[in-house]
């Protein structure tokens, strides 16, 4: 018989950012959870993004075989889409569940618009068109939509930021407590009165918080203690509390038969500079730009880009950039920078990319030389910049590799993060005077539930989270999962009671590939994702 089973994911959080807010007594349920349950750290993808890391949770197997690396597909030498739910190419959750006879309700998980059929209901989050405007089709049944807008009328699928403005007073803090008052009385109404026996919400409130105010909440970061700091905390920490009243929510839908997960898709650090990807390769002559182009590197010239990232409608900013990388001359290009969210190089590879010069059977060797290449960066005081630098088959493996960066590197814990833009003649820029905070792999998990082991230790992956919830919800895993089980989290006499059951995978999945977007959504979608730095 099926238990309850339910996931409460919390974007982006950390427990360096959640332990103080526990301390002061904002988070009593979390506290509460993870005291008699297991907790740790729960390590993100690489890259460590919000559309890898939640499809891995929500499939259980890397980006290699789900086919989502980023908010886009392709990169700067293709037509780039914004991703959504009919391109991840593995079976989900809800589709193992209900397989199985179980059904699932799916609440504000990222890339799950457009929303599918299933027993059960879904109300779609990041990626849906909206942003503050009245929106339509974000949920499943389609009569599903008319209920919540009359539990919350206008309803927000998402919240959006902008990390150049908002650090300056708490206005995201009041636009993030509204969404925060909508979803308690939403998800409220929806375990009440559509109870399903399987549940995977996700609160992304924590990541915008983060991006924009996280040095503000960091107590080991230089800004914590400042007069800014200390006057925003009071309105970030009214958010964090209404999220434990969703996380007590949660809890008690599961019960005390049932099981219920607390975690994160990353963690969060502080975003000290943004490292010019483009510009270092052009340095170490694997990129070339077309005569007449270094024009662009002048001060003035550098200065029109952020200025018209912020004052241009959102449709001729993304056409202004994309014309920026016309000034590439390919036929001399190596290699070139990803779409930021991917945090890696694209070989220059003829045969796949459009434009491609570097023959296939060398490869190999122009990975190991850009890898190597980064392994020698120095700072100033001649220290290394960078902590690792993985390449693509050392994370990935499946059938969806077309997609994935060649290289990806790791620069000082993360502080340091990638783009991809041009014209910049230092490969660095210095952001330390902002409060803005970037994604680090350490993400939370704490569970709790019938048969878990009291104050356990945990250290998982978020591909654990499909299998451990299929688990606790007493289904069958299927066979081939990239992520495993978290025993750890339970006592031994839980499995002899309840042996983990396998069952032969989904055969295949059948999706909608087509863009769901129009063009204006697809532009204003692209400008939310800016203000956060995605993009």
């Amino acid at each position: 018989m099926t238990q309850k089973a339910a996931v409460i994911g919390l974007d982006g959080s950390g427990w360096h950012l959640l332990d103080p807010l526990i301390e002061d007594g904002v988070m009593p349920r979390l506290d509460a959870l993870r005291a008699r349950g297991a907790s740790g750290i729960l390590a993100s993808t690489v890259p460590t993004y919000t559309p890898p890391a939640w499809t891995s949770a929500i499939t259980g197997v890397n980006p290699g075989r789900h086919g989502v690396y980023g908010f886009v597909d392709g990169n700067v030498q293709s037509e780039s889409k914004l991703m959504h739910a009919g391109r991840i190419s593995a079976p989900t959750i809800w589709e193992m569940a209900n397989e199985q006879g179980a059904s699932a309700g799916i609440y504000n998980v990222p890339l799950t618009y457009p929303p599918q059929a299933l027993d059960g209901w879904m109300v779609s989050g990041m990626l849906t068109p909206g942003y503050g405007e009245r929106r339509t089709g974000y949920t499943w049944p389609v009569e599903l939509e008319s209920d919540v807008e009359s539990w919350e009328p206008g309803y927000l699928c998402d919240v959006s930021g902008n990390w150049e403005q908002d650090w300056r007073d708490d206005g995201l803090c009041r636009r993030v407590l509204t969404s925060l008052q909508q979803r308690v009385t939403v998800l409220d109404r929806l375990l009440d009165e559509r109870p399903p026996d399987l549940l995977f919400a996700v609160l992304e409130a924590p990541d915008r918080l983060q991006h924009v105010y996280y040095r503000y909440m960091d107590p080991s970061d230089e800004l914590y203690d400042t007069p800014e700091g200390r006057r925003l905390r009071p309105a970030i920490a009214k958010c964090f509390a209404v999220m434990d009243r969703i996380v007590g929510l949660v809890d008690d839908f599961a019960g005390s038969d049932g099981g219920v997960v607390v975690c994160s898709d990353h963690g969060f650090t502080a975003w000290e500079f943004s490292v010019h990807t483009n510009t270092l390769l052009q340095q170490w002559g694997l990129l070339a730009l077309k005569p007449g182009a270094g024009l662009m590197q002048t001060e003035a010239a550098r200065r029109i880009v952020p200025i018209a990232k912020r004052i241009l409608p959102a449709k001729v900013a993304r056409r202004a950039k994309g014309q920026t990388f016309a000034a590439i001359d390919w036929a001399k290009t190596y290699a070139f920078a990803s779409p930021i969210p991917q945090q890696g190089i694209y070989v220059n590879l003829a045969g796949r990319e459009p434009n491609g010069i570097v023959p296939p059977a060398e490869l190999q060797a122009m990975k190991e030389n850009i890898a190597a290449r980064f392994r020698a960066l120095k700072d100033a005081e001649d220290r290394p910049l960078t902590d690792h630098v993985w390449l693509s088959e050392e994370v990935f493996h499946g059938e969806e590799l077309e997609g994935a960066p060649d290289v990806l590197p790791v620069l000082r814990d993360h502080r340091y993060e990638l783009d991809d833009e041009l014209f910049h003649k230092e490969p660095l820029s210095d952001f330390r005077h902002l409060p803005r905070g970037a994604h680090h792999p350490d993400g939370i998990v704490a569970v709790a539930g019938r048969g878990v082991r009291s104050a356990g230790q945990l250290t998982g992956s978020v591909l654990d989270i499909t299998p451990t919830l299929l688990y606790m919800a007493d289904l069958e895993i299927p066979d081939g999962l990239d992520g495993r089980l978290l025993r750890d989290a339970f006592v031994p006499e839980t499995f002899e009671e309840r042996p983990p059951r396998s069952r032969a995978p989904l055969s295949s999945v059948h999706r909608d590939e087509s863009s769901p977007y129009s063009e204006d959504e697809e532009a204003q979608i692209e400008e939310a994702l800016r203000g956060l730095g995605y993009i």
